[in-house]
């Protein structure tokens, strides 16, 4: 697969019934966190924004079937859900960060256990950018998002939609002083938890031939976006889970969480696997 196939595997559609009686939705994306390098091991996690799932009474989610080789079967598909009892999101740890993640191993035991195929493909933690490689990064970065906004998704396929955009704000820069980057891409309800990728797949022309160019780094995630309301005023508020009526006019702006967010849900999930471990002990 290309690079843009393969990251097609890694989102799911969120849908959440809250407990006002609302329903609303969302994007979330599957990632690997605690990868140590050895034996394969990490913890696999969805990822989303908390306030797409935030007092959701039910959650639910699909996988993409896969056949007896492990090849995936686009057009079926498992739906899960996930009742609020369930529903073990965990926020980031520092309460102000709109990050949450919901692990997945009791999932994936399930679907082992009952022999369902399943197929996806997980973001890497290691094409999170470090420091140094955001300084070698230009202001204006061409970007993909990955999501499903206004809930539009290919039902048949079950595939997201892939949208194209620029960074509005230098990718190394805090935008507004936090650990945010500002994009020129249009964001709508729905686009909330979308993952943000620089990504190059073009072909280069050489003195020997043609030489692709693959490069792929986990920019962020969409969590919301500049709009002028009635008043006029612009203001900057996280996606709402659900069309509303026009209220405010959206700026064609998003503002994502970067990317080094997502490794600080690492220690926490650390201590809440020795405190199970210990359990399990006694």
């Amino acid at each position: 697969m290309t690079l843009s196939e393969q990251i097609t595997y890694s989102t799911v559609l969120i849908k959440c019934k809250y407990k006002d009686g609302t329903t609303g939705f969302g994007t979330g994306f599957i990632a690997n966190l605690c990868d140590t390098g050895e034996n394969g091991r990490f913890v696999p996690v969805i990822i989303t924004n908390y306030h797409v799932i935030k007092d959701s009474i039910q959650t639910e989610f699909e996988f993409c079937g896969a056949d007896e080789n492990g090849n995936p079967q686009d057009t079926v598909a498992y739906l899960i859900k996930y009742s609020k009892d369930k529903n073990h999101w965990i926020h980031h740890p520092d309460p102000s960060v709109d990050l949450c993640c919901l692990t997945l191993a009791e999932l994936l035991y399930e679907f082992e256990n009952s022999k369902t195929r399943v197929y996806f493909t997980h973001v890497d933690t290691k094409i999170i950018p470090s420091r140094e490689k955001l300084l070698e990064l230009s202001a204006l970065e061409d970007i993909v998002m990955v999501g499903y906004p206004i809930g539009i998704s290919d039902s048949y396929n079950h595939k997201p939609v892939i949208r194209k955009g620029i960074t509005a704000s230098h990718p190394a820069k805090d935008y507004q002083g936090k650990k945010e980057t500002l994009l020129d891409i249009a964001a709508f309800p729905g686009s909330s938890g979308s993952p943000v990728f620089l990504l190059n797949e073009s072909a280069i022309s050489t003195s020997t031939g043609m030489r692709f160019n693959r490069q792929i780094l986990l920019l962020g995630v969409l969590y919301g976006g500049p709009v002028f309301n009635a008043q006029g005023f612009l203001t900057l508020a996280s996606l709402p889970n659900m069309p509303v009526p026009v209220t405010g006019v959206p700026a064609n702006l998003g503002v994502m969480i970067k990317a080094e967010r997502i490794i600080e849900f690492e220690p926490l999930l650390k201590e809440l696997a020795e405190k199970a471990e210990k359990t399990r002990e006694n």
